[in-house]
């Protein structure tokens, strides 16, 4: 027989629950707020109001992009983990919000592994290698030899420490055996400015904003970072090549804070799916330098939980930190 105590907590819970449920039948019957972590203009904030665009076809409502810049994507991540379960905010997430910033903040003020509720995976830029073009490298084991052979460590610039492009530096510099002086800017228009300018000798960034800087021939592609070459610039050949199993990739997620229902992450999960696999979405992402995916929760779930322990393993073989 069940006791009064847990008569009364079943109660409660069902009185918290009920009105969620309920929620969920008519929903959405309102426009979804939805937080992006970083300023206007930028690839995960155009990616995101592409998406978001498509997604108000799908659900019949509209969903307004609200951003919150700063902290490395951390005060939306942070604001998005406060929200009401109720199905009326959803976010932007990260890869490092995920995966990488647990394991260089200290303090962070969100759990990443309990307070979201992981939707689908929808955009992912792999990253290209790239070296000034007074470096006479032109693919991965020629880098490595050059720089092993410098008198003094080249210049390899990041757009910050502890994003994605500073670890796959790291981890490029690890596979290689090699060195460098890592240079951190304060985010992609200057570390991309001294590249151009052969003050950095390497860098590795996504393609988004890496693409522009080879079109225009400031800089030179040697390889991908995906574990295959990729559709956006099929013939660089991919690190892995060289480097077997190498892979790294900044990509975007949908997620709400923790709690929300299934019936609406269920929802909500297959309409970014079908916005993401849209031939119009996918040729928009193409032309920001993004593949769209659309994966399912659990494929997105398997991803950010094996990134956590790669990147964590990373960040501490290597001693990184943010700063």
């Amino acid at each position: 027989m069940p006791t009064r105590r847990a008569l009364v907590v079943s109660s409660a819970s069902l009185t918290t629950t009920l009105p969620f449920l309920a929620k969920a039948a008519t929903w959405p019957d309102r426009p979804i707020r939805w937080l992006v972590g970083f300023p206007p203009g930028g690839a995960p904030d155009l990616l995101t109001r592409i998406l978001a665009r498509r997604l108000e076809q799908e659900l019949g409502q509209p969903v307004v992009v609200e951003n919150r810049p700063g902290a490395a994507g951390n005060l939306a991540a942070s604001a998005l983990a406060r929200a009401a379960p109720d199905g009326l905010t959803f976010g932007t997430l990260f890869a490092a919000t995920l995966s990488v910033n647990r394991h260089l903040y200290p303090k962070l003020p969100f759990d990443p592994q309990r307070d979201f509720t992981l939707v689908s995976e929808f955009a992912r830029f792999p990253s290209a290698v790239m070296v000034h073009p007074s470096v006479p490298a032109t693919n991965i084991a020629e880098l490595g030899a050059w720089m092993k052979a410098q008198e003094r460590p080249p210049i390899c610039a990041t757009p910050g420490a502890g994003v994605i492009p500073h670890l796959a530096t790291e981890m490029l510099l690890q596979r290689l055996g090699a060195r460098c002086d890592l240079v951190h800017y304060r985010g992609n228009p200057d570390a991309l400015r001294d590249l151009a300018a052969g003050r950095a000798q390497v860098m590795v960034d996504a393609f988004p904003t890496a693409l522009p800087l080879v079109r225009d021939g400031q800089a030179r592609a040697i390889a991908v970072t995906s574990p295959q070459r990729s559709s956006l610039m099929p013939d660089l050949p991919a690190v892995a090549e060289t480097l077997p199993g190498f892979e790294t990739a900044s990509w975007l997620a949908v997620g709400g804070p923790a709690g929300v229902p299934e019936a609406i992450s269920t929802r909500m999960g297959a309409a970014v799916i079908a916005a993401s696999r849209d031939p119009d979405t996918a040729r928009r992402f193409a032309a920001l330098g993004a593949e769209a995916i659309g994966s399912t929760r659990e494929e997105l779930v398997l991803r950010a939980a094996a990134e956590d322990k790669r990147w964590g393993e990373l960040v501490r073989a290597r001693g990184i930190t943010a700063e």
